[in-house]
């Protein structure tokens, strides 16, 4: 039995909406291996970029927040996390210290030298706490902290036993770590004073005598910026007090920024304080 007109005519137009279907997905395929190749391309060829933070913060006055991801600069170390549906293997630790830097011993002692029935503790040793590495300008060296091991002889002798005291190390800058605040503040200030990226960092603690992974510095920087973030944030809060501020935008093109792509423009803003204000604060946001 033959179509009719009308039969025809309805056929032809689900044939033309399927192939405009078809030609719209081939568009974003093709678009989206136009990135890929612009992105692998400067990759290799064009120069190092810094990857930085919040891909949700949409104005200075809306958010402050800091950096998140550690950068992405082409040369990035073995450590670097590839996405992956299988079980990730554990990675291996390569962070060394020669064993020609100097080493210093720290032993806390107790604030107290009685028990607390009053009678004079005995050192009896010390045990290990944890080994980090210090910084001060033109030299690195090795620090192992130790807290004084105490017991009471009269309590030994009044009681038969007497209970182990010790020392209060202080409290770690990051957890299992052997940054310190000291070589952190050298990070930080080759970083962000001085310009020079962490890949390029790496060579230079290398020759200092501690290899660290570009990954580890990354996170230091990170961790260090959550922990000033209060501080951050008052400044903040501080110039939004203001009558008067002056500021600026610096236009920014940051590669494999979530939800953008990599021709996307994004913002550094600076905010301060006018010249004549009592206190000079100036702010950066992303």
């Amino acid at each position: 039995m033959a179509k009719t007109t009308e039969e025809l005519l309805e056929q032809a137009l689900e044939q033309n909406s399927e192939l405009t279907k078809q030609v719209g997905s081939l568009t974003d395929q093709i678009q989206a291996l136009t990135e890929q190749v612009a992105y692998l391309t400067r990759k290799l060829y064009g120069s190092h970029s810094e990857k930085l933070v919040d891909p949700n913060q949409l104005s200075l006055l809306e958010d402050s927040s800091v950096f998140t991801d550690p950068e992405q600069t082409g040369e990035q170390s073995e450590e670097a996390v590839v996405t992956s549906t299988q079980r990730k293997a554990k990675r291996r630790r390569v962070e060394t210290i020669d064993v020609n830097l100097p080493v210093e011993e720290t032993v806390i002692e107790r604030e107290s030298s009685v028990c607390e029935h009053g009678h004079q503790l005995i050192k009896v040793g010390k045990h290990f706490v944890r080994q980090v590495v210090q910084h001060i300008p033109g030299r690195l060296y090795v620090e192992n902290i130790y807290e004084a091991t105490y017991k009471c002889a009269d309590c030994e002798q009044s009681y038969g036993v007497s209970h182990l005291y010790q020392g209060q190390a202080p409290q770690a800058l990051f957890p299992h770590s052997e940054a310190t605040p000291s070589l952190v503040t050298e990070v930080l200030h080759q970083k962000y004073t001085l310009g020079t990226p962490l890949y390029r960092q790496k060579l230079e603690w290398a020759r200092a005598g501690l290899i660290v992974s570009e990954t580890t510095m990354a996170n230091w920087v990170i961790n260090a910026a959550e922990i000033v973030r209060p501080v951050y944030d008052l400044m903040h809060e501080h110039l939004l007090s203001q009558r008067f501020l002056q500021g600026d935008e610096t236009p920014f093109q940051v590669l494999r920024e979530p939800g953008k792509s990599a021709r996307s423009k994004s913002y550094i803003w600076v905010e301060r304080s006018i010249r004549l204000a009592d206190q000079q604060v100036v702010y950066y946001a992303y």
